[in-house]
């Protein structure tokens, strides 16, 4: 009967570490993602928007990313998109981007 109880003890501290680096690994995974996620200015538009480019520079993993933008005097815009490995995509013109999100995609 000591064994059961012994084994259920141990059992529980191990569950909850197990939970606690699930947890926290999900984080850094998104820090990380958001580190190869490059928001870079392109061209004037006019007096106040320039269009934008967003990069991954991942070597060999695809990033789900979400961009919010708005260009003076619009509404706000967001948009989901995934950007493959070294690739880059293009955004409309916008006074300001961000980067909302971003996540690694693995196959």
């Amino acid at each position: 009967m000591k064994k059961n109880t012994l084994g259920v003890t141990r059992l529980l501290p191990a569950v909850t570490l197990a939970f606690g680096m699930l947890f926290a690994g999900s984080g850094s995974a998104q820090e990380s993602a958001l580190s190869f996620v490059v928001s870079t200015p392109d061209r004037q538009c006019d007096e106040f928007n320039r269009s934008w480019v967003v990069s991954s520079t991942h070597t060999y993993l695809s990033i789900k990313v979400q961009a919010k933008w708005s260009a003076v005097g619009a509404k706000e815009m967001q948009e989901e998109f995934i950007l493959s490995p070294g690739s880059s995509r293009a955004i409309g013109c916008a006074a300001k981007l961000e980067i909302v999100a971003a996540e690694i995609l693995q196959f």
